[in-house]
């Protein structure tokens, strides 16, 4: 019996490890695959060193068309890092998978020392950010960093979980102001992250509702880099379109580009076009792919044996991710409900919009705007005597990750 119980001990990590290492191997398979002229990112950082804000072409065609010029609309902290190798290679450059790779490392030594802080089991620790970088769409986000909306996930990733680890390892807000500004310059829901901040680098003892000259410090230090953030944004919005508000997006899928138009993609841009950025139609097919859909794998042929397709919108989270259940079983604090608002607000947005990721085939990569709030009360929740419960969930949610990756990589060859 003590043979057997060693053996199972050793087994789940064992399990868990190579899984995940699979799913690094196929991160490396895309890196040696990666194709010139599939990021859109290299336009903008080329454009940037002309010093211009439109491009001179489009690579994904999820560009806005504004007065006969072309503007790549994502936020513009990508292109910055891209920059110098755009400016070493020009707009060719075909490496944004291994950038995708480098912020994907720094996210992992981050949340090593996040982890730390609340487990001294090293083990624990680290099954906890082997979940994070590959029990969630994080991985994938990192395979697909050839796409500019990928890309853009991966780094406000990494620029998110640097403000966290601002605040819970060197505990110093200016930091945190700084990652959450360049992260909101990544992805615009970052920004909402500010009033969970704000709580967590309160005083345990003080209202986090006090006026006085400790709170007014602590809102300062953690506002200016993000004021800054926005008002750059507003300039660089108002450079482009003529309007400080105008993210370029009422500009997208011109009808003169009617002619490169790919029919499987035909739907979001009837969205678009015709509903809006944001409505109330997107509602429900959000809100099933949010929290019922599970993978859907297709047969056709005269026998229904052929493996033809599945459903790339996404799975439910806790079917794809059912390790993050431990969030709800995480101690109340006021830390705790500034993070279950701020999770609502993000997620509740985007159950209104057009697109909940457009293409992925586990968890849909839109989580990523709020996931790392989660995760943080996951680590703080999971004890030693959950390990193994824990590293099931974790392995069967890198399971569903690797099965689907690879049913996906034989349905297109």
């Amino acid at each position: 019996m003590v043979f057997i119980e060693r053996f199972r001990e050793a087994l789940l990590p064992f399990v868990v490890g190579g899984l995940s290492v699979i799913l690094l191997a196929a991160i490396v398979f895309r890196i040696l695959g990666e194709q010139p002229e599939s990021n859109s990112y290299a336009l903008l950082a080329e454009a940037f060193l002309q010093g211009r804000f439109d491009a001179t072409r489009c690579f994904d065609l999820d560009c806005a068309l504004f007065e006969e010029k072309i503007f790549v609309i994502f936020p513009p902290v990508p292109a910055l890092i891209a920059l110098p190798f755009v400016a070493i290679f020009g707009a060719s450059f075909q490496h944004f998978i291994v950038l995708g790779t480098l912020c994907f490392t720094v996210t992992a030594v981050v949340w090593w020392q996040v982890s730390r802080v609340y487990q001294t089991d090293r083990q624990l620790a680290a099954l906890l950010v082997l979940a994070f970088l590959f029990a969630t769409p994080l991985q994938y986000s990192v395979l697909r960093a050839d796409g500019i909306w990928f890309f853009a996930q991966a780094v406000a990733v990494m620029l998110t979980s640097l403000a966290l680890w601002s605040a819970l390892v060197k505990k110093n807000a200016w930091l945190v102001g700084l990652f959450i500004g360049l992260a909101f310059l990544s992805r615009q829901m970052s920004i909402l992250y500010m009033p969970f901040f704000f709580v967590l680098m309160s005083s345990p003892d003080r209202s986090v509702f006090a006026i006085n000259v400790e709170s007014f410090r602590r809102f300062l230090k953690l506002a200016v880099f993000p004021a800054c953030a926005i008002l750059v944004y507003f300039a660089y919005n108002y450079a482009r379109f003529g309007d400080p508000l105008q993210t370029g997006y009422a500009y997208i899928f011109p009808p003169e580009w009617e002619a490169l138009r790919k029919p499987l993609t035909a739907w979001i841009e009837h969205r678009v076009q015709e509903l809006g950025l944001f409505h109330r139609d997107y509602f429900l097919f959000n809100l099933v792919h949010f929290f019922v859909q599970g993978p859907d794998v297709e047969f056709s042929g005269r026998y229904l044996t052929q493996l033809s397709g599945f459903g790339d919108k996404g799975i439910a989270l806790f079917i794809g991710a059912p390790f993050l259940f431990y969030f709800f079983l995480a101690q109340w604090s006021r830390e705790y409900l500034f993070a279950v608002l701020t999770i609502l607000l993000i997620a509740g947005l985007t159950l209104f919009y057009h697109s909940n990721g457009f293409s992925q085939y586990s968890v849909q990569r839109y989580t990523l705007d709020w996931l790392p709030l989660m995760m943080l009360f996951v680590v703080r929740t999971v004890r030693s005597v959950d390990k193994g419960i824990f590293a099931l969930l974790v392995a069967q949610a890198l399971f569903l990750s690797v099965v689907m990756q690879v049913l996906a990589f034989a349905v297109n060859v």
